[in-house]
């Protein structure tokens, strides 16, 4: 199976893939994690799927979705800021224009596997947010992501670290962290591997 990375922007994404952007997220939040999310015809989506969002996304040989992010800026609505701001303590929520939100991030259960348990569908994916980063002056990237998604970072050498007051939340029966990852040469080196 050949996997192609793709970029595109709310209003530029082809239909097609869009759909298969959120059939993905309902397949992954809804049904695997049973998040409580609204969602319909088997699609999920929120008001943050909207123009000021972009997509990273992974698309094997037959154009189906294997992957993918959503990226918002953080000098607008984001869900860090709006949903999640508890997570954050007496910090504020990032608003920089340097500094963007990872969302939404998903990959198909059957993925084939690499190393320390990471796809070849996850690896390219973190490799897209790198170069994304390099060519559009990004210095970090915030998260609100669950405590297992961080062990799993750690595992594979991604840079992160737990911004906000360092507490541990519960988001439905997820435990829940906001992460910072910068963009260095640790992430350069982890991807590289």
């Amino acid at each position: 199976m050949t996997i192609m990375i793709k970029k595109a922007e709310f209003t530029t994404i082809p239909k097609n893939e869009y759909l298969g952007i959120l059939s993905l997220r309902y397949q992954v939040f809804k049904k695997r994690l049973q998040w409580d999310l609204k969602s319909e015809n088997d699609l999920e989506s929120d008001q943050y799927d909207n123009d000021s969002a972009e997509y990273i996304y992974a698309c094997d040989d037959t154009r189906n979705v294997n992957g993918c992010w959503r990226l918002l800026p953080t000098t607008g609505d984001y869900m860090l800021k709006t949903v999640f701001p508890e997570l954050l303590g007496h910090h504020k929520a990032p608003s920089d224009p340097r500094v963007v939100e990872l969302s939404r991030f998903a990959v198909g259960k059957h993925s084939s596997k690499m190393h320390d348990s990471a796809s070849e569908i996850t690896m390219k994916l973190f490799e897209a947010i790198y170069f994304h980063a390099i060519k559009n002056d990004i210095k970090e990237y915030v998260t609100v992501t669950s405590t297992a998604i961080e062990r799993f970072l750690k595992r594979i050498n991604i840079p992160c670290e737990r911004i906000g007051d360092q507490q541990v939340h519960l988001l439905g029966e997820t435990k829940s962290v906001v992460l910072s990852m910068p963009i260095n040469n640790m992430f350069r080196e982890a991807i590289a591997s």
